[in-house]
């Protein structure tokens, strides 16, 4: 690896980063927040759990509120019991993630948002029949309909309790590492931060203008914050208007606004990059337009990708999947730097 001192570097800095800073940040501690606030007190088989008991259980949880699918609270009662409106929408929403394909929601909890099996939750509801015994579509279409309407809320929800969650961590209970620190100070860099948290800055003086925060940062208000799943148009359809209308508000309000003009723009200003220095992202398939964007983009297309040796089976994997992007191999090294 080339060493630049000036900031020919990029560090693409992803959660791993703040966990190996010892900061409460994965996706099972945002479920164990969600536990906390709106499970606990409503499935008292499940209350008082600790976070490590919490996460035997999460599975059961999941399971025991699949029912709630069906079960939101109406609208009319926002105004006249918000939190129990509240409450309602997110163990509703996390029934619908009871239906998500994935064998661990928590571990890939954006790629899960946008692959709902939205059949298996109509398998769910029974066709109605009329006094002939066939099947009545618009009876059918109603319950479907109005069983659904408040599903894209419930998303909405599920993004501000997020938001509510990532607010909560608290970076100043975190110490530096003082071999990155010296690494840093030798090989200096711009970051494109794919973590909500303002680590970089507090414990090692990076200044804001150096810090792209690609998927917002919370010091910036809720408005910032972008989470999601990045998979194309839904091409499930019921038959049932109503709801595969609310289904696509639903599948479009959990969608990641990507930011790739916002990334094209920082990397104009970049001087001339030598390395992408990959610490604690997991190249997620969410994410994958920006690894394309670095690979075309003039400042970057050259540079060598150097991973960070975290686990022997994590790198190999990451390797490979640069490589399917079209980067030579010999362009691919590793190192252990956190």
């Amino acid at each position: 690896m080339s060493r630049g001192r000036n900031l020919n570097n990029i560090y693409i800095i992803g959660n791993g980063f703040d966990l190996a800073h010892e900061l409460p940040t994965s996706y099972t501690h945002f479920a164990y927040f969600i536990y906390k606030n709106y499970i606990a007190d409503a499935q008292p088989e499940y209350k008082c759990l600790v976070y490590e008991e919490f996460l035997e259980e999460s599975e059961n949880i999941l399971i025991s509120l699949n029912d709630k699918v069906w079960d939101f609270p109406p609208s009319e009662i926002v105004d006249i019991q918000p939190w129990s409106y509240e409450e309602g929408l997110i163990l509703g929403f996390l029934g619908i993630l009871g239906y998500t394909r994935t064998t661990d929601l928590w571990s890939d909890l954006e790629s899960a948002l946008g692959s709902i099996d939205y059949q298996l939750i109509r398998d769910t509801i029974d066709d109605v029949v009329d006094n002939e015994g066939d099947f009545d579509i618009r009876k059918t279409g109603y319950i479907l309909e109005d069983g659904s309407q408040e599903w894209p809320n419930a998303a909405y929800k599920f993004n501000s309790t997020f938001r509510d969650w990532i607010n909560t961590v608290e970076i100043e209970k975190s110490k530096r590492k003082e071999s990155f620190y010296k690494y840093l100070k030798e090989c200096k860099g711009y970051f494109l931060n794919f973590n909500y948290t303002e680590t970089l800055q507090k414990l090692y003086c990076i200044q804001d203008q150096d810090v792209l925060h690609i998927h917002g940062f919370r010091g910036d208000g809720e408005s910032s914050i972008i989470m999601g799943h990045n998979s194309g148009e839904i091409e499930y359809e019921s038959a049932m208007l109503g709801y595969d209308d609310n289904i696509r508000s639903l599948h479009a309000a959990l969608k990641k606004n990507l930011q790739l003009d916002t990334l094209k723009k920082f990397l104009n200003t970049c001087e001339d990059i030598i390395n992408i220095i990959c610490i604690g992202f997991s190249f997620g398939d969410s994410d994958d337009e920006y690894i394309r964007a670095l690979i075309s983009h003039p400042k970057t297309s050259h540079a060598t990708w150097l991973l960070n040796e975290h686990k022997e089976d994590e790198v190999a994997e990451q390797s490979r999947k640069l490589q399917r992007f079209g980067i030579d191999p010999s362009k691919i090294t590793s190192e252990k730097i956190l």
